[in-house]
């Protein structure tokens, strides 16, 4: 067997038990005491996370909400056909040609050419 078929299989194994701990565990006495003992560990990560800090800071805004309802998310919920695609496409063209624009200015690319 090759070097990549038994880290394959490894990989495979060592998920298969996790999934499997956490199904035969999740309701006992020791995944409280892991979950109380990883509680540190849980608070430091959503603190250095920017992502939490976002979505806390949108929820307390309610900046989520405003643009859930904007007039500009219902319109765009409602397309359907061509029109859907169509909004796919030339939006995600004009997406990538801002972003890239603007990364050629500090001399970086996300274009593999």
């Amino acid at each position: 067997m090759s070097e990549d078929t038994i880290l394959t299989i490894v990989s495979i194994l060592l998920i298969g038990g996790a999934l499997s701990i956490g199904f035969f565990f999740r309701d006992t006495k020791g995944m409280g005491i892991f979950v109380k003992l990883m509680s540190p560990f849980t608070w430091l990560k959503d603190r250095v996370d920017p992502n939490y800090w976002a979505e806390r800071i949108g929820n307390k805004t309610g900046v989520y909400d405003k643009a859930h309802n904007s007039k500009f998310a219902q319109k765009t919920r409602n397309l359907k056909g061509w029109r859907w695609w169509t909004y796919q496409i030339v939006g995600g063209i004009l997406f990538v040609v801002v972003i890239e624009f603007i990364l050629r200015q500090i001399g970086m690319t996300m274009l593999p050419w």
